[in-house]
């Protein structure tokens, strides 16, 4: 009977040990994803704003030339 419950006690304490091995492996994963999320989040944002800013291109000091980045053009 005493080794029964031995076997139970370490069966019960092992499932705590491994559900919380999950836990801090699930909330490891949830804080990465939300900081990924919030980095392309802010940088979709920036362009964006950036985009919004100047809407006739980019600042090359030939904006009115019909300047454009490949030469053939």
């Amino acid at each position: 009977m005493l080794l029964f419950l031995h076997a139970l006690l370490l069966t019960v304490v092992g499932l705590c040990v491994m559900s919380y091995y999950l836990m801090f492996i699930f909330v490891t994963l949830c804080v990465m994803f939300y900081y990924v999320c919030t980095a392309v989040l802010h940088t979709l944002v920036a362009g964006l704003l950036a985009r919004s800013q100047y809407p006739e291109g980019p600042a090359t000091d030939h904006l009115g030339t019909g300047f454009s980045w490949c030469p053939c053009v």
